[in-house]
């Protein structure tokens, strides 16, 4: 299966699987989206090119903004004690200004269509991944990015290198509660997607689908059902 797709498509999509591999190897890559990636991977008109399986972290921005001169002081794939970020928070002095940052995960690929990439769209906003869209079309070397996301998001200024600690402890204790929650929260979500990848590369391994018109929505029903009444009952 797959002899219908772009040779540029599946040329690329061996290399990046190459990177991939290497990254894996390297220990580069998130290990709660793993399995993820590779069911992904396993369709044949998509390829993954960077993910996140959703973190928290503490990030030293300058007062220019520029995003390659920040530097990482620390990242947390799980939930993170008080303790631990407070200790770091109390004894770093930063440059510019020191970031409490929860983000959400998020994974990017490639497409072969503008029909699959739409496709793919509706099918994840569907599931509430309301972040999600295309990024890029290059008609030419017959590839769409795009990228799908949650929507847990925290970003909050905890210290300031003229001014130091611009938060009092409670308030930090509230704040690592909150990224916690949001962290745990994406977590669900990006079951939720496995869950969603899961059963759509199924569908395509017991079928001969070329385009999405030979699947639809309807084969998702039942998980579009179910996660609905999940964000009914955490909202």
């Amino acid at each position: 299966m797959g002899n219908w797709l772009p040779k540029e498509f599946v040329e690329r999509k061996k290399l990046f699987l190459g990177k991939l591999e290497i990254a894996k190897r390297n220990k580069e890559v998130d290990e709660d989206i793993l399995d993820l990636l590779d069911i992904i991977n396993s369709i044949p008109f998509i390829y993954t090119t960077s993910s996140c399986s959703g973190r928290i972290m503490l990030i030293d921005v300058p007062d220019n903004q520029r995003k390659e001169q920040s530097k990482r002081i620390a990242k947390w794939h799980k939930p993170v004690s008080f303790n631990e970020m407070w200790k770091i928070i109390e004894s770093y002095n930063p440059q510019g200004v020191l970031w409490l940052k929860q983000e959400a995960f998020i994974v990017a690929f490639a497409v072969s269509s503008v029909e699959w990439a739409s496709y793919l769209v509706r099918l994840a906003r569907l599931f509430g991944f309301k972040e999600s869209g295309i990024r890029s079309i290059n008609l030419i070397a017959k590839h769409i990015f795009m990228d799908i996301s949650s929507t847990e998001k925290l970003h909050v200024p905890v210290s300031y290198g003229s001014k130091g600690l611009v938060i009092t402890k409670r308030y930090g204790e509230i704040l690592v509660e909150t990224a916690n929650k949001l962290l745990l929260r994406t977590k669900q979500k990006l079951n939720l997607l496995r869950t969603v990848m899961m059963r759509l590369s199924r569908i395509i391994g017991t079928k001969e689908v070329k385009n999405p018109k030979d699947i639809g929505f309807k084969a998702f029903l039942d998980l579009i059902s179910k996660s609905n009444a999940g964000s009914n009952l955490m909202s």
